[in-house]
């Protein structure tokens, strides 16, 4: 049902820009948008300092296999968003949707739609309050669908529904910390180097010289069973601590901090 809804929710829409990060939310809507919609739909992908470069190659090679209108834009934010206010994401959304109405705007498209879902809705995301202040719609909230039935959306469209998302590298951080293009690189690394030893969900949290690791629940005792070589591997980054979140990852971990 919901997936006649979201190509109904589109033809009305008419022409749509699609804010587009590659993760499980914004790939399903994006990839509808591009059926129902061909050349009305345009998927954007933003890149700052704070998205790794994997992610930015990763959206652009899924954007090209399903056939997505696609475009990297690049963009620079406020240096005050470096001392890692509480705000942060609301500032960052506020810059990054007004660059897509700039583009929007210019290029005809009649409305910028992104990927936030039902569920997000429930959690602390103070980037939710930018998107209604600059008339940002998302069909996943206005239709009701939160992240199961996405995946089995994207599960029945043959996308990739195991990807995990995969949050701006701002929130590996304490609110206040200010943060370096170098503490960047070393989250950015920590998490490669975990994730190419077959990690799904990585979460390294960022506390100067330590590294504080989240992994999906399921995988704690994986990565407790391959300790010593991580332990060596991120202290050769330059972590002289290496701590496991016995906890597991959970987003939002940095609001209880």
């Amino acid at each position: 049902m919901e997936m006649k809804e979201l190509k109904e929710w589109f033809i009305n829409a008419g022409s749509v820009l699609v804010a587009y990060s590659g993760g499980l939310d914004s790939t399903l809507v994006a990839y509808i948008a591009n059926k129902v919609l061909n050349e009305n739909a345009l998927a954007i992908t933003i890149k700052t300092i704070f998205i790794d470069e994997d992610e930015i190659e990763y959206a652009i090679n899924n954007a090209r296999n399903l056939g997505i209108k696609h475009r990297v834009v690049e963009l620079d934010l406020p240096e005050s968003i470096l001392e890692n206010p509480r705000d942060r994401c609301y500032i960052c959304k506020k810059h990054i949707m007004r660059k897509l109405k700039e583009i929007a705007k210019k290029e005809g498209y009649s409305w910028i739609v992104d990927g936030t879902n039902y569920d997000d809705l429930s959690e602390n995301r103070p980037g939710i309050v930018a998107l209604k202040e600059e008339g940002i719609r998302s069909p996943l909230i206005e239709l009701k669908i939160g992240k199961a039935r996405i995946k089995e959306l994207s599960k029945e469209l043959g996308l990739n529904y195991r990807r995990s998302s995969n949050a701006c590298l701002a929130t590996r951080f304490p609110y206040g910390y200010k943060i370096s293009l170098e503490d960047l690189r070393m989250v950015a690394n920590a998490e490669r180097i975990i994730r190419d030893e077959g990690f799904e969900v990585v979460r390294v949290r960022h506390f100067g010289t330590m590294a504080k690791i989240e992994v999906g629940k399921e995988e704690i005792s994986k990565i407790i069973q391959q300790r010593q070589s991580l332990v060596y591997k991120l202290k050769s980054i330059g972590y002289k601590v290496v701590a496991l979140d016995l906890e597991g990852y959970s987003s939002g971990k940095m609001d209880l901090i």
